[in-house]
């Protein structure tokens, strides 16, 4: 949020807002909160100062944002990316526990892959294939040929 931001309006006295974000050359709106006059007072065309407003830019002649405001907003940024930074490895280091909590749920053993039983080899595609042998099921040759076949 970059602080205490001056918006000119037309034909009006400047206002002082705190933008939401940072306006790009493809906004049709600033989106701010806590509209003030420069005195620091609510104006009279506000009911709840605590509301967020968005200011058509085709009614205000231009904005002037303080050099203060854009390093502090600058400063937040990197405080919440570096914050994020910081969640998202903590957040890697709980998912590589994770595989090894899932496998010794899966074992019923050790939380560590060498406590955990090798695992079976794995059956061919032709002894897996063929459904014949199976309970219940009636399937012919023929059938079963032109399946293979397609």
């Amino acid at each position: 949020m970059i602080r205490d931001v001056v918006v000119h309006i037309a034909n009006e006295q400047p206002i002082l807002v705190d933008l939401v974000f940072e306006p790009a050359p493809a906004d049709v709106a600033l989106i701010c909160r806590n509209l003030r006059l420069m005195n620091g007072k609510k104006p009279v065309f506000i009911d709840k100062i605590d509301s967020t407003f968005v200011i058509s830019l085709s009614q205000v002649r231009f904005v002037e944002m303080p050099r203060t405001s854009m390093e502090a907003c600058e400063a937040e940024k990197l405080a919440t990316a570096a914050a994020a930074k910081a969640a998202s490895a903590v957040d890697q280091e709980d998912s590589s526990e994770a595989p090894l909590a899932r496998l010794a749920w899966l074992t019923g053993g050790g939380s560590t892959p060498a406590e955990a039983p090798a695992p079976a080899p794995a059956e061919t595609a032709s002894a897996a294939a063929p459904l014949i042998g199976v309970p219940g099921d009636d399937l012919d040759d023929e059938l079963l040929r032109r399946i293979r076949e397609v």
